[in-house]
């Protein structure tokens, strides 16, 4: 869909459609739009969703409806926690939208975008980290089976970095199926026509032949080069130009354009870009082992957590604009949800939003009550005729009413900028950093909850909890200001003495008043600080820690960026010492 993840859009007005309610745009596009959207069930139940909505005018190309659908088609059969999940597909009025999984973060194309403002690279951990999770979700697609065991032969056809999804918590999914070939689909791409980005196109997609799983291998290795070097590996002036790159042209290693990368990872990516599917990797699987042997000793798990951290840093402007405007968002959806509160929308109900379109809405309905009129004379000719081969007619279903059940219980739903410790009423619920939490079936009444993240300030609050519906708490931390405290004067015993003329009280000596270290990362980030082997507290970057004149050894350490200096320091008293470090 070529869409722009995350991009601005300017501002949007939320608005109904059909049952769904959207309180924000996400991305624009040429073809579709696509948005973050609430349901509300019953319970106060709510879930936050993404809607791709196809501009209207593009209903009418069947061409485009019908790979609209085929998107649909074979991303349903896909449940993957590294694949973009579907969960409605449908028509409201002329627009065909699609509801799936809303990834809370960007795209790989904005984070590339955001690092080359800041003249940075992505450290290449991270980078490992982001193709291995798509070597999951394209080994699971790859291999997908039906009911009966046969291969779906599934390729995506179009993994670049717009759809390559990264959230704040670490979490990596690849988005838009919208051109997948499954070889059990009626609506198949035929072999020949070019669909894709031109630039992450493999030689054989380049030349139009028949696709297997190994050509999305060749476009991630494209984007993975990209990741490692910020450069745009095939970026012409033209289609054409790129494409003829593609099948003939230089590709230099990733460590030629940044020398931070290992010569391990340098033979992983030019494997993937082997011209000759046949020396490529033999699977997404296959490509997926080897990435975990570089990532080694640290998890993928290990890998997410210190990943989130540096999106949640690198994005910290972002998070707390955009946590804005979802809650200005959903107050909007409430507003609508009061005003239209039934969720049984369809093409005639929207319409009543529109008082236009309320003059003319009698007229399908016209024509809908006469269809179901025929449709009952219809029926009653069939139980009739039913009853006479029969002899005796069936006995009538009773349908009894079930009365709902009274909702006693409610639910609390804590949301953290960045992941932190969440304790309910003094006691902790989960024993590790958590972004959210969401506790059902509590009791009404009202709670205390208190959050802590290590370098912020802890932060409490009372909370409201109400039978059936959601109480909210979100809390975005901050980090302490450095003041200097002065220290408490020792209680003694007052001496009694002989009195004697007051002698003239000493200058304090300069020499007595603390310094200061200030440390600071060189292209942003984080990094832990040990002064004479002692670890403090707190990460740097530091603006000022205070320490007694003298000489100290300062380290700092940050394995993920592959960091660790030692310096020896003089702090003077009265001044600060700035350590500015270089990864």
């Amino acid at each position: 869909m070529n869409l722009d993840h995350g991009g601005s859009v300017g501002v949007f007005e939320p608005e109904p459609f059909g049952k769904y309610y959207l309180i924000d745009k996400i991305a624009t596009g040429g073809m579709a739009e696509i948005f973050k959207a609430k349901t509300y069930s019953h319970g106060g139940f709510e879930n936050l969703m993404a809607i791709k909505r196809i501009l209207a005018h593009l209903g009418e190309n069947e061409d485009f409806v019908e790979m609209f659908i085929d998107e649909a088609k074979v991303s349903v059969a896909l449940q993957h926690a590294n694949i973009i999940r579907i969960y409605d597909f449908g028509k409201i009025l002329d627009n065909y939208f699609i509801a799936m999984e809303c990834v809370d973060g960007k795209d790989s194309r904005n984070i590339l975008r955001k690092l080359a403002r800041r003249r940075q690279y992505l450290p290449v951990n991270f980078a490992a980290y982001i193709a291995h999770q798509v070597c999951r979700g394209l080994a699971y697609a790859h291999e997908k089976k039906d009911a009966e065991g046969r291969a779906y032969g599934i390729v995506h056809r179009d993994i670049s970095p717009s759809n390559i999804l990264v959230s704040y918590e670490g979490d990596v999914k690849i988005a838009d199926f919208g051109i997948a070939k499954a070889e059990l689909n009626t609506g198949s791409t035929d072999v020949g026509t070019l669909k894709g980005k031109f630039e992450y196109m493999s030689p054989e997609q380049a030349r139009g032949k028949e696709l297997d799983g190994r050509s999305d291998l060749f476009s991630l290795g494209i984007c993975l080069h990209e990741i490692l070097t910020g450069r745009r590996l095939f970026k012409s002036d033209s289609n054409a130009a790129s494409l003829e790159k593609i099948k003939t042209g230089d590709i230099p290693s990733p460590s030629s354009l940044n020398r931070r990368v290992p010569e391990v990872l340098d033979r992983i990516v030019m494997k993937a870009l082997s011209r000759d599917k046949d020396t490529r990797y033999k699977s997404a699987a296959e490509m997926q082992a080897e990435l975990e042997a570089f990532l080694f000793p640290t998890t993928p798990d290990l890998a997410r957590q210190e990943f989130a951290r540096f999106m949640q840093s690198l994005f910290e402007d972002e998070i707390g604009a955009e946590l804005a405007r979802l809650q200005e968002g959903s107050k909007a959806a409430e507003t609508y949800r009061a005003q239209f509160p039934t969720t049984e929308w369809n093409e005639y109900r929207t319409s009543t939003i529109n008082t236009e379109n309320n003059k003319k809405s009698w007229i399908p309905m016209l024509g809908l009550g006469l269809l179901v009129i025929l449709f009952s004379v219809l029926a009653s000719v069939a139980i009739v005729v039913g009853i006479g081969l029969n002899q005796t007619a069936p006995e009538p279903e009773v349908i009894t009413k079930v009365k709902a059940p009274i909702v006693t219980t409610g639910t609390l739903d804590v949301t953290l900028f960045p992941p932190g410790l969440i304790f309910i009423n003094d006691s902790p619920k989960v024993d590790e950093n958590k972004q959210s939490l969401t506790l059902k079936d509590l009791e009404p009444g009202l709670y205390k909850v208190r959050v802590e993240a290590k370098g912020y300030l802890t932060h409490s609050g009372d909370v409201e909890v109400t039978a059936g519906a959601t109480s909210k708490f979100i809390h975005r931390f901050k980090r302490p200001e450095r003041t200097r405290t002065e220290p408490k004067p020792t209680e003694t015993k007052p001496e009694v003495k002989p009195v004697e003329p007051p002698a003239a009280a000493e200058p304090k000596k300069t020499e007595d008043k603390p310094g200061k270290l200030a440390v600071g990362i060189i292209g942003g980030g984080w990094a832990d600080v040990y002064i004479n082997g002692k670890k403090l507290a707190r990460t740097a970057p530091l603006p000022g820690h205070s320490l007694k004149p003298g000489k100290y050894t300062v380290r700092i350490v940050n394995p993920t960026l592959g960091l660790e200096q030692t310096h020896k320091v003089t702090v003077v008293s009265g001044q600060t010492h700035r350590l500015n470090i270089s990864p």
